[in-house]
């Protein structure tokens, strides 16, 4: 009767502890996979030894708000680029703001020609600034000029977009900025 009974208390006891670790054979290993699949899939992404999925050039927006720059968009269609904003009536004065970053994300040097303007003339210069220098794109005669930029491999420049008006503006324009990759 006593051995009776210390079987019927080992079985209360260690049945319950037995299935446990039996289900943790199963849970742990689980666990552990689950686990391991974002690492995965972030490691996809990792430039290891210099070797880069993403090779390739980027033009982002940058946005934000200013006086007289409105509703910025980019489009890109086969290397082709192409930012458009509306410039308000504005006062005789210069105005400048941050508007594109492009970053190379190639082994080799991209270049680029950036040409852009408004399509009525308001003796206004209209041009880009990279690292403190002047590209001018349109004069103040309406005349739109074509410029060249190298972007050198994992380099990142921001563009701003400078506008000096010698007269006062009284209406609203848009403004078209096409950047093109060119090919060796």
């Amino acid at each position: 009767m006593k051995n009776e009974k210390v079987k019927k208390t080992l079985a209360l006891v260690v049945e319950p502890i037995a299935l446990g670790l039996v289900a943790l054979l199963f849970i742990i290993p689980a666990i552990t996979v689950v686990n391991l699949q974002p690492i995965t899939k972030k490691l996809q992404d990792l430039n290891v030894l210099g070797v880069s999925n993403s090779a390739q050039l980027r033009v982002n927006i940058v946005g934000g708000t200013h006086q007289i720059f409105f509703n910025e968009k980019i489009d890109s269609q086969d290397g082709i680029y192409i930012y458009k904003t509306k410039l308000v009536k504005r006062e005789a004065d210069s105005y400048s703001k941050p508007i594109l970053e492009i970053e190379n994300g190639k082994e080799e040097p991209v270049n680029l020609q950036i040409y852009g303007g408004t399509t009525i003339p308001t003796r206004s210069d209209i041009g880009l600034i990279i690292n403190d220098q002047r590209y001018r794109l349109q004069e103040s005669n309406g005349d739109i000029l074509t410029q060249n930029i190298t972007v050198y491999p994992q380099e990142k420049y921001i563009l701003y977009l400078y506008v000096e008006s010698f007269a006062d503006v009284k209406f609203e324009e848009e403004f078209e900025l096409t950047i093109k990759e060119l090919s060796k």
